[in-house]
C-alpha cells in the first residue's frame, strides 16, 4: 500500500507549507523571494530580524540554487500526489518565517498548491472547509451557510479562474463589519 492510500484510509490531513520551504528553507537568498511585493508589508523590525535568523538557523541548506530549486520542485510534485491520491490538504503557512509574510504568504501559498495540480476549487477547499474540518469546526466555519460564521472577502474577479484572483478583494466582512482591505492593512502595519 502507498504513503497517500495510508493517509487517505486513517484520514489524515496534510499541510504542504510550501511557502515556508520555499521561502525560508530553500530560496531565501533567491530575489523574487527576497524581494517579493509582498515583503514591504511586513514591518520593518520583523524584516531587519529575518536575515539574522537565517543566518543563526543555516538558511538556505546547502546546494547549488539549481539544486534547491530541483528539490523544492520535489515538494511540489509530493503535493500534487497527496491530492491525486485524495489525500485532504491543508493551507497553513506558519508565518512569520523569514520572507514569509503573515496574511499574504496565505496567497502564495494557494498559488504553489495551484502550480502542483490543485485545482484552484480544491486549493480553496484546502484552505476553508479542510481547515474547518481538521479543526472540528465544520458546523461553524469553512463554508457559507445560514447559522455559520460569516468572514467573507469579497472579491473583484473569480479566483476559480485564476488562483491569483484571490487577492483582488473589494471588501472584507468581518464581525458584520464591512471594511476596504486597505484600511485594514494600514491599522495591521500600525500594530
Amino acid at each position: 500500500m502507498s504513503l497517500g492510500a495510508d493517509l487517505v484510509r486513517h484520514q489524515t490531513f496534510v499541510a504542504p507549507t510550501l511557502a515556508v520551504f520555499r521561502n525560508m528553507i530553500l530560496l531565501p537568498d533567491v530575489p523574487e523571494v527576497r524581494d517579493h511585493p509582498d515583503q514591504v508589508l511586513v514591518p520593518q523590525r520583523l524584516r531587519e530580524f529575518w536575515p539574522v535568523y537565517l543566518q543563526r538557523t543555516g538558511c538556505p541548506q546547502g546546494g547549488s540554487l539549481e539544486q534547491r530549486r530541483r528539490e523544492f520542485a520535489k515538494y511540489q510534485e509530493l503535493t500534487g500526489r497527496l491530492f491525486r491520491a485524495g489525500v485532504p490538504l491543508l493551507v497553513g503557512t506558519d508565518s512569520p518565517e523569514p520572507q514569509v509574510t503573515p496574511g499574504f504568504a496565505l496567497h502564495q501559498e494557494l498559488e504553489m498548491l495551484v502550480e502542483s495540480g490543485l485545482t484552484p476549487a480544491a486549493a480553496l477547499r484546502a484552505a476553508t472547509l479542510h481547515n474547518a474540518t481538521v479543526l472540528r469546526q465544520q458546523q461553524r466555519l469553512g463554508s457559507i451557510a445560514p447559522g455559520k460564521l460569516a468572514d467573507l472577502v469579497v472579491l473583484a474577479a473569480n479566483p476559480l479562474d485564476d488562483i491569483r484572483h484571490t487577492r483582488r478583494i473589494d471588501w472584507v466582512i468581518r464581525g458584520g463589519k464591512l471594511r476596504k482591505p486597505a484600511e485594514l492593512l494600514t491599522q495591521a502595519i500600525k500594530d
